[in-house]
């Protein structure tokens, strides 16, 4: 059921993640024919007003901003609204109805930015650029294949792939945040200032997320052990996230007012 689930959710979104995606790379293409010319890409890169850079800069916070406002607009209107009667009344868990739109969000930003460095390498890759760019990444390469032999490079690669984990839990985390945000506007108290309410709840939630993490994080030498301390740190926010998770789904289900 939670593949029928993500069906209609990519379906639903899909009518306005697809478009805009056809868009940007359709302006890519136009800016890449009618607006650069045969500089090397890091030489074009330099120049500040080059309108490619700012045409790139602007796509990228478009994707962005778009991209957080369907993943509200689809959990209120979709479970919050109208159409949560409807919703609600399908032979599923409330688990699952959340689990699905927080998975499809999540590919959805995955997918942006694979968008986002399509449309960069539509303006900028070239010739020019590949035989720039072949050098740099052969070093780079043997400088890995280095760091690998060694024990300082193998916990430098481990501390990126740590990074690179809490940046991608750090976006579950801030779904999720929204999702309880709008969950604890519905308790009946808040039924005449649901919006302010929900806004309030999304601050106050990363504000305990931020403090714990804090709090966790920053207690001891943060410099003595960064890879054990971004370790702890991961594993606090994914803590904090299946919490949260639980909370939305808690509420959705026991203490729900469409009215």
């Amino acid at each position: 059921m939670l593949g029928k689930l993500m069906k209609y959710e990519f379906k639903a979104t899909g009518r306005t993640f697809l478009p805009l995606y056809g868009a940007i790379l359709v302006v890519a293409l136009l800016n890449r024919f009618l607006g650069r010319n045969t500089q090397g890409v890091f030489e074009e890169l330099n120049k500040v007003g080059d309108f490619t850079v700012v045409a790139l800069v602007a796509l990228f916070i478009a994707l962005g901003v778009i991209t957080i406002v369907a993943t509200i607009q689809r959990f209120q209107k979709n479970l919050l609204s109208d159409e949560g009667y409807l919703m609600f009344t399908l032979p599923v868990k409330t688990r699952s109805l959340i689990l699905s739109k927080m998975i499809v969000a999540i590919v959805w930003i995955i997918l942006s930015g694979l968008v986002g460095i399509a449309a960069f390498g539509i303006l900028f890759i070239s010739k020019e650029f590949i035989t720039e760019l072949m050098p740099l990444l052969s070093e780079l390469m043997s400088q890995a294949i280095y760091l690998l032999q060694e024990e300082v490079g193998r916990v430098s690669i481990l501390i990126i792939v740590q990074f690179i984990v809490a940046g991608f839990l750090s976006y579950i985390q801030f779904i999720v945040s929204i999702y309880l945000a709008l969950a604890i506007g519905q308790f009946p108290n808040f039924q005449k200032h649901r919006t302010a309410a929900s806004f309030i709840a999304f601050f106050v939630i990363n504000l305990v997320v931020n403090w714990v993490l804090g709090l966790a994080i920053f207690a001891g030498d943060f410099t003595a052990n960064v890879n054990m301390n971004m370790f702890i740190g991961n594993l606090i926010v994914l803590v904090l996230t299946v919490g949260m998770f639980e909370a939305t789904n808690y509420i959705l289900r026991n203490h729900l007012n469409l009215e």
